[in-house]
């Protein structure tokens, strides 16, 4: 079985070519190095986590890794557009129960997405060192994130209106206006461990 990481071919090492022993294997190879795997074919064909053909005679695997500070620039890149979509659904809300329920779903959904982002901050970038009230910031949103859950699930729509309404959207508005020096941190962070790669 050839092997390719990011376009590279690599030999891991291992007899057992079975393609669970040698998922296992690249699996634990990227972890170490502080990746995530994000694309995965097997001659020449897209593979899904759900429909692994773990009985099937592969000559060619091929793995696209990232980095989380990789995945987290292209999140706040993609922050801007979802921010605005999470405003219009939030105004467009008018008591229609079924259109309603969609937007709101889409609406926790986003809220969920972009708590995420601020965790991942916090984890793969020095913003909280930068900005002395990041940890206060990320404890608060997270706490009304929970909340937005909580009410979602026990399907209280009009608390979810609430919580967003009285906190969640100032919060939401703070990460907007402060996203595009997030993202110049993040590139920076990033840019100088390929340098010292």
């Amino acid at each position: 079985m050839e092997i390719f990481i990011n376009g590279e071919k690599i030999n891991i090492g291992i007899k057992n070519t079975k393609l669970l022993n040698v998922l296992e294997k690249l699996e634990a190879n990227v972890i170490k190095k502080g990746e995530v795997i994000v694309e995965l074919k097997l001659d020449g064909e897209m593979i899904d986590g759900q429909s692994l053909p773990i009985n099937k005679k592969v000559k060619v695997l091929e793995l696209t890794t990232r980095s989380h500070r990789e995945i987290l620039i292209e999140s706040l890149y993609l922050l801007e557009p979802y921010t605005e979509r999470f405003f219009e659904n939030f105004s467009e809300i008018d008591n229609d129960e079924t259109e309603d329920l969609s937007k709101l779903l889409e609406m926790v959904s986003f809220v969920e997405w972009t708590l995420g982002i601020i965790l991942s901050l916090k984890e793969a970038t020095a913003i909280d060192l930068l900005y002395s009230d990041y940890n206060e910031y990320m404890e608060e949103f997270k706490k009304y994130a929970e909340e937005v859950f909580a009410a979602f699930k026990k399907e209280d729509f009009v608390g979810v209106i609430e919580i967003l309404e009285g906190a969640m959207i100032p919060l939401i508005e703070d990460l907007s206006a402060n996203s595009k020096d997030y993202l110049k941190e993040a590139l920076r962070e990033e840019s100088k461990k390929k340098l010292l790669n």
